[in-house]
């Protein structure tokens, strides 16, 4: 099912971020400045590949299907090995139904890989540390210490287990930075290993926890881990500094954190239907699982109060597996719940490391025999199969269709048009089959305009495309600036995460108000509206533009919005336009660093269109600014106000002239 429509649907942003980074030299591609905060290993895996493979949709998305697939192989072998041959089943097929893992294991991205690494990771450091197959019969079958005196057969298995521990564990680093919260659990678990070493020793039996003779004292397993972690930072040395500049310099003060509860239940949607499915209509399947995982725990360890010695142990062995894997699954997300509160970036999938946890719990949760522990497997599974049918079906959930505007403009434009994006990805993927120059435009709003007067005068049109998702031009610059010059669209086209804008130019040039004319205008002693410039005619059905520039007057922990109206002298609302004031690094004014001229003040431009095309005569531009959260305005002073409400600052006189 990893295979079902591989190539189905469009590469989009993240895809042509990996595509682009992966075609640099791969010696290069560890300092790339679109690296961004990533290692490079998912990056330099897929230059290889695409070496050997191609560049096709289905040959790019195939290394995560790969990965995918190892995922769920590997979680067969895990289950069976800790809770037997039913355990191993249920995880490999909840995994193999999981519409999060299908979703990634289809997309060009480094999350089906890094998947693989921390269940490999933690799958030998279990071995390592609690094994109960062949490793830790070896062990305890040689005799003696690890460290000293052990037999050849113990310490060979012993180093084979470690070492693969180290080398995963690495790659897993290499794939994705977040799993230093993979790496906090498993020391946890070594802290645990070494004391229940120490305790063994000191009773001189053997470990309740580790399942490995006396022989393992609180020495040998205290070098074990030294050495593990020492290696894991020898391998990751060379990143090393490069992983601590490229997380200490991110930050994007826009982002808020997610609130707990938002971030539980929509975490426990990504694991099990996935963000696939409609989560208006979600509730009762989430759960539902929640009810069918505790129920079928509870089915496997019940016979911890029976008094046979065997079933005892077999029930203890079971808790301490839930145990492990809950820790596996809760202390990683956790952490990044913590990390969140300073530095908001939240996407469920920088998670998926933790997410073998709990296929792994559900597969435990029904590793019991009978009736009742096959039916909650298979209702389980049929809940996942909704969420994969989701997936693959729900149109609204599809990858932006950046394939569907390049088949538009390959039969719109001409050579002598101009096409701009306002992200680089993943039109440098698609751009060849469109016969005008296709350009991701930078934009800056202080160097905007003279970029358009190099590369777009003498063109017969212009082509603006923005995505969804972009942070390129929050402010509305190339819009303003195409709107102020040529007029309004001629045409505009939705795709899906896509709107295409097109302009017909008539030869003139491109700019912003060189030297706005000076005002002051205080807002509440917070901000100063020290430059305004406006169209002062207008023509029928024209619309306004406005160039403002605040200064910050103090610090402020509150995001504010302007809103920019046109009224009649009626008091009719003719144009209104609320945006929030961003300074040159788009940061909201609770993130201006006063000490900074160049960042505690900023250009920020607007365009009004009139609602009633039709209108002629005066208007009044007024402008209140107010709190982004909870919309209350704040006092203007200087200024005189709309019917003296002291917060609506009349700041211009616009005329719509009749026609001639």
């Amino acid at each position: 099912m990893r295979l079902y429509r591989l190539d189905f649907q469009s590469i989009w942003w993240d895809e042509g971020h990996s595509i682009q980074m992966a075609s640099a030299p791969i010696t290069q591609i560890p300092t790339l400045p679109g690296m961004d905060v990533h290692p490079p290993g998912f990056f330099a895996t897929l230059h290889i590949w695409m070496g050997l493979f191609g560049r096709s949709e289905f040959a790019l998305r195939y290394l995560s299907v790969a990965f995918g697939v190892l995922t769920v192989a590997l979680l067969i072998r895990f289950g069976r090995e800790t809770g037997g041959k039913r355990m191993g089943l249920w995880a490999g097929s909840f995994a193999a139904l999981s519409p999060f893992y299908v979703a990634y294991a289809q997309e060009v991205r480094m999350y089906a890989m890094v998947t693989f690494f921390a269940t490999a990771s933690v799958y030998f450091l279990w071995r390592l540390l609690f094994g109960t197959g062949k490793s830790a019969q070896a062990g305890r079958r040689a005799g003696g210490q690890v460290g000293r005196g052990a037999g050849e057969q113990g310490r060979y298995v012993v180093v084979v287990l470690l070492l693969l521990y180290v080398f995963l564990t690495t790659l897993a680093l290499y794939t994705h930075y977040f799993t230093l919260f993979l790496l906090a659990f498993e020391n946890l678990v070594w802290l645990v290993w070494i004391f229940s070493a120490r305790q063994s020793t000191v009773n001189g039996q053997r470990s309740a926890v580790s399942g490995h003779s006396s022989f393992v004292t609180r020495h040998s397993s205290f070098v074990l881990w030294a050495f593990s972690q020492a290696g894991i930072l020898l391998f990751f040395a060379p990143q090393l500094f490069l992983a601590a500049r490229q997380i200490g310099d991110y930050a994007n003060p826009n982002l808020q954190p997610p609130g707990l509860l938002y971030y539980i239940v929509h975490n426990w949607q990504a694991c099990t239907l996935g963000l696939t499915f409609d989560s208006a209509n979600a509730q009762p399947y989430l759960w539902a699982l929640v009810a069918i995982l505790l129920l079928g725990l509870s089915l496997v360890i019940r016979p911890l109060s029976f008094a046979n010695s065997q079933i005892r142990k077999f029930a203890n062995s079971q808790i301490r597996h839930s145990l492990f894997l809950t820790a596996w699954l809760i202390i990683p997300l956790t952490l990044y719940f913590i990390v969140l509160q300073q530095r908001p970036s939240y996407e469920p999938r920088y998670m998926m490391l933790a997410t073998p946890a709990l296929f792994l719990l559900f597969g435990l949760a029904f590793s019991a025999k009978g009736w009742i522990s096959n039916l909650l497997g298979v209702a389980t599974a049929i809940i996942l199969l909704a969420g994969l049918g989701s997936y693959y079906s729900n149109e609204a959930f599809f990858k932006d269709d950046a394939e569907g505007v390049t088949q538009w403009l390959a039969a719109e434009t001409t050579p002598d048009d101009i096409v701009y994006v306002d992200v680089p990805h993943p039109f440098h993927y698609y751009a060849e089959r469109i016969s005008a120059p296709t350009r991701y435009l930078f934009v800056d709003i202080h160097t905007a305009a003279d970029t358009l007067n190099q590369e777009a005068l003498g063109k017969n049109r212009l082509y603006w495309i923005t995505w969804w998702g972009s942070d390129t031009d929050p402010r509305g610059l190339i819009s303003y600036l195409l709107r102020k010059q040529a007029g309004p669209p001629t045409a505009e086209k939705q795709f899906r995460g896509y709107r295409v804008e097109q302009y017909t130019l008539a030869g003139q040039s491109f700019s912003l108000p060189d030297d706005l004319p000076s005002v002051e205008i205080n807002f509440d002693n917070v901000l100063l509206l020290d430059g305004l410039a406006y169209s002062k005619i207008l023509s029928p059905g024209e619309a306004g533009w406005v160039t403002l520039h605040f200064t910050q007057l103090s610090p402020t922990d509150i995001n504010y919005k302007i809103s920019l109206r046109l009224r009649a002298p009626d008091g009719r609302l003719l144009a209104q336009v609320d945006k929030p004031i961003l300074n040159d690094r788009h940061f909201q004014t609770a993130a201006w660093p006063i000490e900074d001229p160049a960042l505690n003040q900023a250009v920020n431009v607007y365009t009004l269109p009139l609602n009633e095309p039709d209108y002629r005569g005066p208007l009044t531009l007024e402008a209140v600014v107010y709190n982004a959260a909870t919309g209350d305005s704040i006092a203007a002073y200087n200024v005189s106000t709309t019917n003296d409400d002291f917060v609506s600052a009349q700041i211009g006189e616009i005329t719509v002239k009749s026609e001639e």
